[in-house]
């Protein structure tokens, strides 16, 4: 087997492989967090292509959000990689199935999360999420809770995300890797990388050894300090990328060094508060709901209190997924039509049939569903022009707050940013996308503001 062994490689198989003094599996969850081009991909093919061939009868399943998605990326790199090494034809590959069955017994599988049946229904001994930026904490949930040996997961941290919470779990172990790590990166996709770094974040500067204004006008010819020529040569190709404009201490941080970084583009900035807190502030109701039949269905609730909105999470799983879960009995219940499974929710939500319900207004038959079920109030939200706009500049006004049990709301706050144009350049409107929060709170917070509850800016 010709097996080029990274830094990565060997901290990812001795993770998998580690034992307590009573014989039990150390890790349960492996995260490998860092950079682009620092190997992880490749380094955990090798770890799942050596644990197949040294353990039989294995399930070792790979994830994406989609299936298409996991084949252009992980599948690909896989074949391309057993190939240029020669393991191509040591195990069998399925193409119909995108499985690599192995002579141990052992399969190397291909998935995604938009199966849900399979989601739902597969076990196996490993899991591998790939970049799971896409994938909810409750589809993690459904595939750890089926899994028989270690979790892993491979990711650039670029967003808020549940990872996070998961990366303190005492079961956890957490490998740092940056593209410095791999000795086989492309040397253009390296140059590329470097070209993020810029001399705020050079070492001279990190160390304090001078300042960025001193570090911009060093003389790297004369070198008065006497810096060694790694540091010479850093410098000087930082003070290029910021001459170039390649420079970004976002894209270094987080494409460079792995680390998670704040949006220059960033919108909000909330504050987190207790349930308990939430609970005690006596103030009127109100709802808010953006559809989502394949897309999160945000639904969740606010109160308006001081010159504060305080917000909370009721639901983001997709009607799709949620059907996934319902039992026959309760499918026929509900029926096939959308409306039936909306004042399902509600019901099972118990939400209060007094509250307005501000709604996303592209499904005004599921509107009408909840009038017809007991909830007058439910109406939709106008969209006018420049509402977008207009609601962000209100929210941006507000002391917003969002309850500790409101996981997807922290992280769509945290995640939401302006668009940017090819030249570099914010513009005023929001990136479309991880916004299904984000959209029923606007609509509450203008409801609020035309019934005069919110005084206009």
């Amino acid at each position: 087997m010709n097996l080029d062994v990274t830094p990565i490689f060997q901290r990812n198989w001795e993770a998998i492989t580690a034992v307590t003094e009573t014989g039990e599996r150390r890790y349960r969850y492996i995260i490998n967090t860092g950079s682009s081009r620092s190997s992880k991909t490749f380094s955990l093919i090798d770890c799942y292509d050596v644990y197949a061939r040294s353990y039989k009868n294995k399930r070792l399943t790979v994830w994406r959000d989609t299936k298409t998605d996991c084949k252009k990326t992980v599948m690909n790199d896989a074949l391309k990689h057993f190939k240029s090494t020669g393991r191509y034809n040591d195990s069998k590959f399925n193409k119909t199935e995108s499985i690599f069955n192995y002579p141990t017994g052992t399969t190397f599988e291909i998935h995604g999360t938009d199966d849900e049946t399979t989601v739902h229904g597969l076990n196996q001994d490993a899991a591998w999420l790939n970049e799971p930026y896409k994938i909810s904490k409750a589809i993690f949930d459904q595939i750890d809770q089926r899994t028989e040996d270690f979790v892993i997961i491979d990711w650039n941290p670029r967003m808020a995300h549940w990872i996070e919470d998961l990366s303190k779990d005492k079961r956890s172990i957490v490998i740092h890797s940056t593209v410095f790590d791999n000795p086989f990166c492309p040397e253009e996709q390296k140059i590329k990388i470097l070209s993020y770094q810029p001399v705020k974040l050079c070492s001279v500067v990190v160390k304090k050894l001078m300042t960025e204004q001193e570090a911009n006008k060093y003389d790297v010819i004369e070198n008065p300090a006497l810096l060694p020529p790694s540091q010479i040569n850093e410098l000087s190709r930082c003070r290029e990328n910021e001459h170039k404009r390649s420079a970004s201490e976002y894209n270094w941080s987080v494409y460079g060094m792995g680390l998670k970084a704040e949006r220059p583009n960033r919108i909000f900035h909330w504050e987190e508060i207790s349930l308990a807190d939430y609970q005690a502030i006596n103030a009127k109701v109100y709802n808010g709901c953006d559809w989502g039949a394949v897309d999160p269905w945000a639904i969740g609730e606010a109160k308006y209190y001081d010159g504060g909105l305080y917000l909370r999470e009721l639901n983001y799983e997709s009607e799709n997924v949620l059907r996934g879960r319902l039992t026959p009995t309760e499918l026929q219940q509900i029926g096939v039509e959308e409306e039936g499974i909306v004042t399902w929710m509600f019901n099972k939500l118990q939400v209060d049939r007094n509250n307005v319900v501000v709604c996303d207004p592209n499904r005004t038959s599921k509107i009408l569903a909840l009038r017809a079920a007991g909830y007058d109030y439910a109406i939709a939200s106008p969209k006018p022009p420049g509402s977008i706009i207009d609601g962000i500049d209100l929210l941006n006004n507000l002391r917003v707050y969002y309850t500790s049990d409101s996981p997807n709301i922290k992280y769509e706050q945290e995640n939401y940013s302006r668009e940017v144009d090819r030249y570099g350049i914010v513009l005023e409107t929001p990136e479309d996308v991880d916004n299904h929060h984000m959209d029923w709170t606007r609509y509450v917070a203008l409801f609020l503001q035309s019934q005069g509850v919110i005084r206009k800016i």
